[in-house]
């Protein structure tokens, strides 16, 4: 996913202000939220944009095997060890390694990981001899890593060196107001010209959206498949949606209010692009003229005429 819609402009803006150094960026938020996206732009963004760029998830590396895999090892260095390897750090050099899920790495790993960053050094496993590498890092985290500083489950020098540039992606479910770009966005990249039907978005704006944006992309990714090519419907949607649709109870969550009021500037907004005269968008959506104006100034929306 390459997209920069409302919200999140500000933070890609501000992440070229990082990648102008060298320096570590941490990037908080959730899974989906588009952490790796973020990683890649400053990357493409820096003068390492012509070199490597290695994303690691640091959660999905046996503890066993991750010092080998990132400083590499020595012929020998333990059963199985035939030969000498490059590990990922020597491998990225000159590039940007991308720490991924930094907060489930060991703790005595990550003494190891300050050393490349301080020293620019590596020492491979089952050797003596220090190696020169130079490597940008990007960490990211689902977890809150000051908490695990303070259970003395992360290194507090760590930490603090990684927190030169801090970014934090919200999750979809605060900023829903984005969530008609996003749509937008994911139908346009399939090629498709097909529309979304108005109770669909209802849905949408309600559903609160756990798996983020990574989630609403692969909804939209099986609704297209499944419609055919027709406008997406509400039984287009996969079934779990479906269900949330059946049982209206679910909708009255925390700031039900706020999600319905942004379907309804959407709704007002998507009738005004198709019927541009605000009489005839009135009795379109059903209200009447002066409440039509009313709302436009509320939701501080533009008709021409």
């Amino acid at each position: 996913m390459d997209i920069v819609i409302g919200s999140l402009k500000n933070i890609f803006d501000d992440a070229l202000i990082a990648a102008l150094t060298d320096e570590p960026v941490l990037i908080l938020g959730e899974t989906g939220t588009g952490k790796e996206v973020l990683a890649r732009f400053i990357h493409q963004n820096s003068n390492r944009k012509d070199k490597i760029f290695i994303p690691i998830n640091c959660a999905a590396i046996p503890a066993t095997l991750l010092e080998s895999e990132l400083f590499g090892h020595k012929k020998g260095a333990f059963t199985g060890a035939d030969r000498d390897k490059k590990g990922i750090f020597e491998e990225a050099d000159g590039g940007t390694v991308f720490l991924d899920e930094i907060g489930e790495l060991p703790i005595e790993s990550q003494v190891k990981i300050l050393r490349v960053i301080e020293e620019k050094e590596i020492i491979p496993v089952g050797d003596t001899k220090p190696k020169h590498v130079d490597v940008r890092f990007i960490a990211s985290t689902n977890v809150d890593l000051k908490a695990k500083v303070e259970k003395g489950e992360f290194r507090k020098d760590l930490y603090y060196r990684l927190s030169v540039f801090v970014y934090k992606l919200p999750p979809l479910r605060e900023r829903i107001y984005d969530l008609p770009d996003f749509v937008k966005y994911f139908i346009q990249s399939s090629g498709k010209n097909v529309k979304v039907d108005p109770a669909v978005m209802e849905l949408f704006f309600c559903y609160p959206w756990p798996g983020n944006i990574r989630e609403l992309r692969s909804v939209i990714v099986y609704s297209l498949a499944k419609s055919n090519g027709a406008d997406i419907k509400i039984e287009h949607l996969p079934d779990y949606l479906v269900h949330f649709c059946k049982h209206p109870e679910i909708l009255r969550g925390n700031n039900a209010k706020v999600k319905l009021e942004c379907f309804e500037a959407y709704l007002i907004s998507e009738t005004l692009k198709e019927h541009p005269n605000p009489k005839e968008a009135a009795n379109i959506l059903g209200i009447s003229l002066r409440t039509f104006y009313r709302k436009l100034k509320k939701y501080n929306l533009n008709s021409d005429k």
